[in-house]
């Protein structure tokens, strides 16, 4: 079968990028404690000749979504290559993995680059997580006869209704993987309009609905709290206005997606005259502390663990939501906004106002914890209830294996 290139449109536009993609990596690394990540992104380095099946996952959260499906491989016997994007997602596979597998980031995008990271690695099959379409790497896969599987599938409706150019170049990646292993029927739909015929589309299930058993996390905040988690530009702000004068005492944690906002959202706490602690500058938490700023990386689970409601955040503006798993997966009770185009399947799956509370606004959001707080046996029940509808789930690990093995 003959590949199709990216395109000549494409490569043209990496050439300016290269420059970008340098400076980009070199701060990347700087600010996220791996200085050698420019180095790795451009040099690679050699798997030796043991052959792997690669994993790639784009950040933090996909590598912790495919995670238990790397574990699973492992016990089969398989030998991992996994790679990620982002610099804080290899140091989270370093974390959970050490050397028990193989571990890098992918190269820049570019032919010269990709062709050097397939040399240095022996690869039998290739699975990419989600939607990480990189069409010079996964183009150069094709070159060397790697299957590829695109696993937890999504299409984002950003993507659906792009312009031509994105349109076409997203059309000819898709085409580099042999089957497309979709979330749900949306999913499914998704592709479909993008032109992939059906025998090349496999509805499999949702990899985040696959959490691994909840390990007890320590206590860090001694005093109860409420969790706005996951938090977009904008939410915070909403968040903490429409807070009700009878909680005031009642401290507010928030865990943005992003972190670098710190400075922003510390801005927005003063301008509401809140008192406030920074945890990325290790302060207390008091009595009088109104609102605890968790402005690190891959404490997520740590500070969701002890809230007495977690609050997701890119509900509350245009996102689309966040996972519900990990804090369904801890017990905790739940409240999402009207956002859900990302989650209407795990809220499904949850059962709206049984194991997650949907709310239409950040007033409801909050007449929702009033309530919730106020009758505490209301809390156990919807965290009791959403762990168990997790438990009641299908075994998807297991049909991933299987579409797994069909293609080595």
């Amino acid at each position: 079968m003959t590949v199709p290139s990216p395109g000549t449109g494409y490569r043209l536009l990496s050439i300016p990028l290269y420059l970008f993609w340098i400076l980009h990596a070199l701060k990347h690394g700087i600010k996220h404690g791996l200085p050698r990540y420019l180095t790795m992104r451009m040099f690679g380095q050699d798997g030796g000749s043991k052959q792997r099946i690669w994993v790639h996952a784009s950040s933090v959260g996909e590598v912790r979504a495919v995670t238990p499906l790397v574990k699973a491989l492992m016990q089969q016997g398989e030998s991992i290559l996994f790679t990620s994007f982002t610099a804080t997602g290899y140091q989270a596979i370093q974390q959970n993995f050490s050397d028990s597998v193989c571990s890098t980031v992918v190269p820049f995008d570019h032919c010269w680059h990709c062709r050097r990271f397939f040399r240095q690695h022996r690869i039998k099959l290739g699975l990419v997580m989600e939607t990480e379409l990189w069409p010079e790497l996964l183009y150069q896969a094709r070159r060397q006869n790697i299957q590829l599987l695109l696993v937890n599938a999504r299409l984002s409706t950003k993507s659906l209704n792009a312009g031509s150019f994105v349109r076409t170049l997203l059309s000819t990646t898709l085409s580099y993987f042999t089957q497309i292993l979709t979330r749900n029927k949306k999913d499914h739909d998704a592709f479909t309009s993008m032109g992939i015929s059906e025998d090349r589309i496999t509805i499999v299930g949702n990899l985040k609905s696959q959490s691994e058993a909840s390990i007890p996390q320590p206590r860090v905040i001694e005093r109860d709290y409420v969790i706005l988690a996951s938090s977009h530009s904008g939410e915070e702000q909403q968040f903490l206005a429409a807070r009700p004068r009878k909680l005031s005492h009642y401290l507010l944690v928030l865990a943005p997606r992003h972190p670098n906002r710190s400075a922003e959202i510390q801005a927005q706490i003063e301008h509401l005259d809140m008192t406030c602690s920074i945890r990325s500058k290790a302060q207390p938490v008091t009595e009088e502390t109104e609102v605890y700023l968790a402005d690190t990386l891959g404490e997520l689970k740590l500070l969701m663990a002890h809230a007495r409601v977690v609050i997701m955040g890119g509900s509350f503006d245009t996102t689309g939501g966040h996972n519900l798993i990990e804090p369904a997966n801890l017990g905790r009770a739940i409240i999402t906004g009207p956002s859900d185009s990302n989650i209407a399947e795990d809220i499904k799956m949850l059962g709206p106002g049984q194991g997650v509370l949907q709310v239409a606004d950040m007033a409801g959001c909050w007449a929702a914890i009033v309530e919730l707080l106020d009758h505490p046996e209301r809390v156990e029940e919807l965290g009791r209830e959403a762990k168990s509808r997790l438990t009641q789930q299908p075994d998807i690990i297991q049909q991933y294996l299987a579409a797994i093995s069909a293609q080595l």
